[in-house]
């Protein structure tokens, strides 16, 4: 899914979007980062969204963030907010915007989208 599918599915998600699961690895010195933003819209949404990082390197981020939250490439902006010497080849810089303007970064190789049904409860 591209980034601006994933903005377009967020841009209708209003609620919290919760930390899922944080995993390090050792070895590659990496890890991944699971967020679930969830929607609390009744049935105007298409159900919740997982977002997996993967090859995380370093992140600034709060364990909840409010929806709606938007999604963007800044990877001009990892020289500013990282030393030299932190910069990768082959990582990118997502920048998370949510509702009330606050700003979140992750550095990490990639992500994956996993939607879930909506749920009726």
């Amino acid at each position: 899914m591209e980034l601006e599918q994933i903005n377009h599915y967020l841009s209708k998600l209003e609620g919290p979007a919760d930390i899922e699961n944080i995993s390090a690895d050792k070895f590659d010195v990496s890890g991944s980062l699971l967020i679930k933003f969830n929607g609390d819209t009744g049935t105007k949404d298409d159900g919740e969204i997982e977002l997996e990082f993967f090859g995380v390197d370093s992140m600034c981020l709060s364990f909840r963030l409010l929806a709606p939250v938007k999604i963007e490439l800044s990877n001009d902006l990892s020289i500013v907010l990282l030393n030299s010497n932190y910069l990768e080849n082959g990582l990118n810089l997502y920048q998370l915007t949510d509702d009330v303007g606050a700003k979140w970064w992750i550095y990490a190789k990639g992500f994956k989208a996993k939607l879930l049904p909506v749920y009726y409860g």
